[in-house]
Formats: structure tokens, sequence, C-alpha cells
């Protein structure tokens, strides 16, 4: 092996290494917000610290705190509003008090046509149950929603983007395009754990696409598959902890799908079917005007 072979192996080991350290410091610089009020949930924590950590890689800055702040808020601000669109319950007084800190912060246009595009999408969801056409419906439904959620995020941690920008990113730059990729499987995992409500409630997932649940597992599966496939994707020092977050995420997705066929029998399926009628509300809380 040469000299110079030699230094670009250590180059590149030493940039891999680099981009661990920077990765495990946006962990540890978030890991207060798994004990304030916002986000509401660990897995918007560690989308927060995704974002501070490709923050990091782009600019050798973090985050600043207001901005981490506005990304907490956003994050459960558009949960709430994915609660309203899907007749669940949530707290419509807190969806108004983040909407106008948001206000406050300065994005307010961004947020409320996030809001109007959100409409847009559940307001012509596909209906749950059909064949491998309906199937490829609710998935490209499924991938609409994640990749407007990620674009209004990007366009919140960037403040250099339009909405428009940060969605076209989730499929151009690959760091971004890997956090789609995490987010639809976690997306997955969420729809195999609420098979039961889902059809019941008449709402479009991964597994009330088809009606035969073997078969919306199959394709389910094979739709993970493909969302963990990065043979496509750059093998670059700063993308690594991303790569190796979506391993990590495929390999719990591919298990909770296997307990989901081992112990989802036929009968359990058919006792969940419930109504599959689909009424979706408008938006019912206030979001001002632009």
């Amino acid at each position: 092996m040469t000299f110079q072979a030699i230094c670009e192996r250590w180059n590149a080991l030493y940039a891999r290494l680099s981009s661990i350290l920077i990765a495990v410091g946006s962990m540890v610089r978030g890991l207060p917000l798994f004990m304030s009020a916002r986000p509401q949930t660990p897995l918007r924590v560690l989308c927060i610290m995704a974002f501070d950590t490709l923050h990091m890689l782009r600019h050798a800055k973090p985050l600043p705190k207001l901005r981490l702040r506005m990304l907490a808020a956003l994050l459960d601000f558009g949960a709430c509003a994915n609660a309203a669109f899907d007749n669940k319950d949530c707290c419509r007084h807190e969806c108004r008090i983040t909407l106008q800190l948001l206000a406050e912060a300065g994005i307010r246009s961004s947020v409320v046509e996030y809001l109007r595009r959100l409409r847009d999408l559940e307001s012509g969801r596909p209906l749950p149950g059909g064949d491998y056409r309906q199937f490829q419906k609710v998935g490209l439904y499924r991938e609409a929603v994640v990749r407007l959620s990620l674009g209004i995020a990007a366009t919140t941690a960037n403040r250099n983007q339009c909405l428009d920008e940060g969605i076209r990113a989730t499929c151009c730059d690959a760091d971004l395009n890997i956090l789609f990729r995490i987010a639809m499987q976690c997306q997955i995992i969420d729809d195999v754990l609420d098979y039961s409500k889902d059809m019941s409630a008449g709402l479009p997932s991964f597994l009330t696409a088809s009606e035969s649940l073997p078969q919306a597992f199959e394709l389910t599966r094979l739709a993970a598959l493909g969302y963990a496939d990065d043979r496509n994707l750059p093998r670059t020092a700063d993308v690594f902890p991303l790569r190796s977050a979506l391993f990590l995420v495929s390999t719990c997705t591919k298990l909770v799908i296997l307990l989901g066929q081992t112990t989802m029998t036929p009968t359990a399926a058919a006792q969940s079917t419930g109504s599959r009628n689909v009424k979706v509300k408008g938006y019912t809380f206030a979001a001002g005007r632009n």
C-alpha cells in the first residue's frame, strides 16, 4: 500500500470519527430537552438532535438555543395539527398557544402555509382497504405528509430557504433524504402499533391500506426494505452518523413488522375492522392571517 493510500484511509477514518463526535455532542446538548415541556415526546427530541447535528456538520456550529426552542414548538404543533385532522384527542388551546409562539418567532407565514398544505393532503387522503394500487396511494400520501413535515422543520432550522426548498431537499440532499427514510420507518412502526385504532377509526395507514392483513404486512415489509436500502446514498463521512441511525431504525422496523405478523391473527384483524368511513374535518383551530 502506498503512502498516499494510507493517508487517504487515515483522513477518511478521521473524518468519520469527527462526524461521530459531532453527533454525540448534539445528543449531549439535547439531553435537557427530555426533561423540558417541549417537545413532548422523545422521538421529537431525537429529531431536534438530528437537525442540530446537520447544522454542526454544515456550519461548524450548533443551532442557536432560540431556534432549538422554535423546532420543539413546531414539532409539537405539527403533531397537534395531525391529531386534529385525524379526529384524535388534542388540546386545541395548547395548539393556539404554540401557534402564537411560532408567530412571535417570525415564522407565521411558513406555518400557515404548512397548515394549508397539510389540510389539502388530509382532505384528499385515500380511504383504507383495497388492493396493491390502493396501498401505493396510501404510501404516497404518507410520504407527502412526512416530506411536508420535514420540509417545514428544515426551513425553520436553516432560516434561509422557503418551504418548497425544504421539501425538495428531502429528495435531493443526502442528509435530509436519510432523515426522510428514517421518518418513514418510524411511520411504519407507528402504523403497526396503532393498527387496531387506525382500522376502527377508518384512517389510512400502511396496514389498513389492504383488505387482506397478511398482504398488507408483506407490502409493508417490502416498503420498509425500500426505505432501508442505502446503496444509492453517498458514503461520505458527514452522513455516517445518519446512515448508522438509519440502520438501527431499519432493524427495529423489521422486528416490529415480524412481531406484528406473528401476533395479529386473522380473527383479531376481523374483529378490529369496524367502520371504514372517513370524515375529515377542516382546520378548526385559529391560524390567523398570513
